[in-house]
């Protein structure tokens, strides 16, 4: 049987190998919306790696310690900054690299009981709900659920722009 944590590195690897794909190529068009309501690539990267803020490996890192008991997350924010607006791809992908160097930091040596008990309290701003999630549930649906979303966003940009 596989183990809780196996599974949640497994599932990271393949999110950051399957957004590293689709992001090949569009180092020119980061910025292109084919509709101003659209999202274009630097906005949803930039929301991922930021929602929730400081992004996913710190709320596990700091759950999995003991250092964190709550976080706050919004929900449709792209969180574009003027320091991210400036990012070309590659310290784009820096920054891809770290979020996922460091999830995989956190999740080295947790255990089953690590990942499914020590809940932590999430106030979900954008709905005025708060609710508690252990770090299991915070992959499963904060991350795996999130991330696979948008990924699908990003590659219906690379589909708009005729990428194959």
């Amino acid at each position: 049987m596989t183990s809780l944590r196996d599974r949640h590195l497994a599932t990271a690897r393949g999110i950051r190998a399957e957004l590293l794909e689709l992001l090949e190529g569009m180092d020119y068009c980061l910025d292109w919306k084919p509709e101003p309501s659209v999202w274009c690539v630097r906005e949803v990267v930039c929301h991922l790696l930021d929602t929730p803020p400081g992004g996913i490996h710190t709320i596990v890192r700091g759950v999995l310690s003991g250092e964190l008991e709550e976080y706050d997350i919004w929900a449709g924010r792209t969180n574009m900054t003027p320091e991210k607006q400036a990012k070309d791809m590659a310290q784009l992908l820096d920054d891809i690299n770290t979020l996922f160097q460091g999830l995989e930091q956190a999740l080295g040596s947790a255990t089953d009981d690590d990942l499914a008990g020590k809940p932590i309290l999430a106030h979900l701003k954008s709905r005025g709900v708060d609710e508690h999630r252990t770090v299991d549930m915070l992959l499963e649906r904060g991350f795996d659920g999130h991330w696979r979303e948008h990924l699908n966003q990003i590659g219906d940009l690379r589909a708009s722009l005729g990428f194959s």
